[in-house]
């Protein structure tokens, strides 16, 4: 597939869930759903992606990592963890 600066996507997931989202130059999906502003669509090969980030909050510091797991049907799970590493 082939695709131009502004085509357009809709990505079905599971049945109850429509993703719509248009494609810019870079392989970024830009959508109403945080997680595609991350990480890329599914694609040949990718098996895992993960996005870190730290802050420093009350309770000292706060690691917050984001996974995207892809699944061979071309579909995906997102899950996140939060750790409080200390002070």
């Amino acid at each position: 597939m082939t695709l131009g600066a502004k085509d357009c996507i809709i990505i079905h997931m599971k049945k109850d869930k429509v993703i719509t989202g248009t494609f810019t130059k870079s392989a970024r999906v830009i959508s109403d759903y945080a997680n595609d502003l991350i990480f890329e669509q599914p694609r040949e090969n990718l098996l895992k992606q993960e996005f870190v980030s730290y802050e420093y909050s009350e309770h000292g510091l706060k690691k917050t990592t984001i996974y995207r797991k892809f699944n061979r049907d071309g579909g995906y799970h997102d899950s996140s963890s939060v750790e409080i590493i200390g002070r």
